[in-house]
């Protein structure tokens, strides 16, 4: 059983406007129905009630792997907003379905070259809710 993630209520239903174009559900139905999941059983809470320690769309996110200890950022965008080089990832992608409505210090896991990576989510270095920026 996957675990209750938290969204906001605006990207709850940002999102699930998203998933509702049939095309997206053609091209990625793995993806698409992994994050519907998620959503449909989601806890939703206002912007302004979210805890600033959870992983909105735009956060930015520091995390560390778990096998290596290595250490990187990324921020959670929209699809049309990804820019792998910039380390701007998709929530249509296995690592934005892992970090979404996730909290600090929670491991999480998604497929990687050669098996399954494990990350810690060591802080949110930005959320935008937590930041007053409620029109991302």
């Amino acid at each position: 059983m996957t675990k209750q993630i938290t969204v906001t209520i605006n990207d709850y239903h940002r999102l699930i406007g998203l998933l509702e174009f049939a095309s997206l559900k053609a091209i990625m139905p793995d993806i698409a129905g992994k994050l519907f999941t998620n959503l449909m059983n989601s806890k939703t809470l206002p912007q302004e009630k979210i805890d600033q320690g959870i992983v909105t769309m735009n956060s930015r996110v520091h995390l560390k792997d778990v096998n290596n200890q290595r250490e990187t950022q990324v921020t959670l965008t929209y699809p049309h907003d990804a820019e792998p080089r910039e380390r701007r990832v998709s929530v249509l992608s296995e690592i934005g379905i892992a970090l979404l409505g996730r909290r600090e210090k929670e491991v999480v896991s998604w497929k990687v070259p050669g098996g399954i990576g494990l990350f810690e989510i060591v802080k949110v270095t930005y959320q935008p809710e937590a930041a007053g920026d409620y029109y991302l």
